[in-house]
């Protein structure tokens, strides 16, 4: 690679400020500049070069190691040259959009957003539904087009040239949006009568969406091609539907598995019972051990989240002792806080004649 000597390129002094540096870019990509010079084929190479000394002497990094390989050219490392539309970006954010860019181009059409809620067996197992919901569809009159039948298709703004921008009076003028092409480089000659040129109309729309089993909240579908239609004939946008999973009142969801809290009673804990248990198919039986602790998880095989391959999750229920409420202030009657309190001091009292049914209580005891 030739050895380009960068201040050399920018015209500027080995010891030149920062400050001068750039404003020798700013004045020289000005004039150098490829929008400038349509019809001259080496503009674009001039304009590189200077891009690529100022992206070299802006760096306080790049610029030190310049300045000491300088003198050994032919072991430089350090030009690595842009490219043009590097280049371009480049003075950009430097010196602004001053030449702005031709955008008279079919546009893509929006995308369209739904969010779809569904119940969490329905995202677990997988499901169909049907959407509804109004947007903008393709005028069938125009199919989309916005020119009318017969009418002369759309062309370049004669404001704008197509760049989509108007430029202010002098050098450094600020580019605005074209008023005549609202920005899009392109207007209609003769416009559908019926979509006013927009190629679209607002419309009622319904697809059927397939939620995959296993989908987790938040997941999107995309529909190709169902998005609102494009400008001057281009294509469509998608359609993406995002999943909302309806809070399940007893069910939640963790990884590959389907967990649960299993309330029991006291009795049901110490005698041991068959409980039903919520799953996403419907109820299931979970069997209780005799003496089981509050706070045991228990798995019930394969009723988790299914897998395409391999064995499906489990669905893990942690069984919670619930203890009766007898305070004033709860549903109970009176009658019923009555029974409930003489039971419970039958089961104390036996608890003291029998303190084996209670260890782990009167161990402690006998140790204080």
């Amino acid at each position: 690679m030739a050895f380009q000597d960068h201040y050399a390129v920018l015209g500027v002094k080995p010891d030149a400020s920062p400050e001068e540096i750039k404003r020798a870019y700013r004045r020289l990509a000005m004039e150098t500049h490829p929008d400038r010079h349509p019809d001259d084929p080496a503009a674009e190479e001039r304009f590189r070069r200077i891009s690529t000394a100022y992206t070299v002497l802006s760096d306080p990094v790049k610029r030190a190691r310049f300045n000491r390989a300088r003198l050994m050219p032919e072991a430089l490392e350090l030009n690595q040259p842009i490219t043009v539309a590097t280049a371009r970006d480049f003075f950009s954010s430097v010196v602004g959009d001053v030449f702005g860019r031709q955008r008279k181009q079919r546009r893509k059409g929006r995308d369209i957003r739904y969010t779809l809620s569904i119940e969490l067996a329905e995202a677990v197992l997988g499901s169909e539904h049907e959407i509804q919901f109004e947007a903008n569809g393709v005028c069938t009159t125009c199919k989309g087009g916005g020119t009318k039948p017969d009418g002369r298709p759309a062309e370049g703004c004669p404001i704008c040239k197509g760049r989509g921008q108007v430029k202010g009076e002098g050098i450094l003028g600020r580019w605005t949006t074209c008023g005549r092409c609202h920005g899009m480089g392109m207007v209609q000659v003769d416009p559908c009568g019926d979509c006013r040129g927009s190629g679209a109309r607002r419309e009622k729309r319904a697809f059927r969406v397939s939620v995959p089993m296993g989908t987790e909240s938040g997941a999107e579908r995309i529909v190709k091609g169902q998005g609102e239609p494009g400008r001057f004939g281009g294509p469509p946008g998608n359609l993406r539907v995002t999943i909302n999973i309806n809070k399940h009142p007893f069910l939640s969801r963790e990884g590959q598995d389907i967990v649960c809290e299993l309330p029991v009673s006291v009795t049901e804990a110490v005698r041991g019972a068959r409980v039903p248990v919520p799953t996403l198919t419907g109820s299931g039986i979970v069997k209780i051990p005799p003496g089981i602790g509050s706070g045991t998880r228990m798995r019930l095989r394969g009723k988790g989240v299914p897998r395409e391959r391999g064995a499906s999750g489990d669905q893990l229920v942690t069984v919670v002792i619930e203890v009766p409420r007898v305070a004033k202030n709860s549903a109970l009657s009176q009658q019923g806080r009555d029974a409930i309190n003489e039971a419970l001091s039958q089961l104390e009292r036996a608890c003291e004649e029998h303190p084996q049914a209670l260890p782990k209580r009167d161990a402690q005891r006998r140790s204080s």
